[in-house]
């Protein structure tokens, strides 16, 4: 396979890309086979054309609040009935005492996916030894027969004075990837 169909199909799995988004009905307009462009011909991913994409990031810092077992919503998205694949990443930052910082995926009121870290100064006051800025990847899966609205929510477990909360750093990344079903996999 020549790196020029190589290429195209990753990017038609929906890859991020320098900042960007394609998704697989962008990079695969029609069904599976060989497709003509400008540049020469390019050999399409089976069921691209089949899938949908949604990507959503943040565009600014996003303050958690400042009360123990609070959840913040950090990105939320509708996403119309079907099977979804939900993946996410948060960079979260706090100056204050380290904390147990954990961020969820939701659907509905639903929590689907966690992931937890120690975020935070480890010295008084701290829950242990912890870093300044850490990366959170959350992952989950859901069926819904009506749309739903799916969010990236976090939190952290100790009362917190203003400005000593933990926050998320801008460009957090909620992906949901439309599934044809979910299921256990065949062994």
């Amino acid at each position: 396979m020549k790196m020029s169909s190589r290429l195209a199909m990753g990017l038609g799995a929906g890859v991020l890309v320098a900042g960007g988004v394609l998704t697989g009905a962008t990079a695969s307009a029609g069904t599976a086979g060989t497709a003509s462009t400008a540049g020469g011909s390019v050999v399409d991913a089976p069921n691209l054309a089949n899938g949908q994409d949604v990507v959503r990031q943040s565009t600014s810092a996003v303050q958690l609040s400042t009360a123990g077992g609070a959840h913040t919503t950090v990105i939320s998205e509708s996403v119309p009935a079907g099977s979804w694949v939900l993946s996410a990443n948060a960079t979260l930052v706090s100056w204050g005492p380290s904390d147990y910082t954990r961020c969820m995926l939701y659907t509905g009121n639903t929590n689907i996916g966690g992931a937890s870290t120690v975020v935070g100064n480890p010295g008084p006051g701290s829950a242990g030894t912890g870093t300044f800025v850490t990366t959170v990847s959350v992952h989950g899966a859901f069926t819904s027969t009506s749309p739903a609205t799916i969010s990236l929510r976090c939190g952290h477990d100790q009362d917190r004075a203003a400005g000593a909360a933990p926050y998320v750093d801008p460009q957090a990344t909620l992906w949901a990837h439309r599934s044809e079903g979910l299921g256990q996999a065949k062994r």
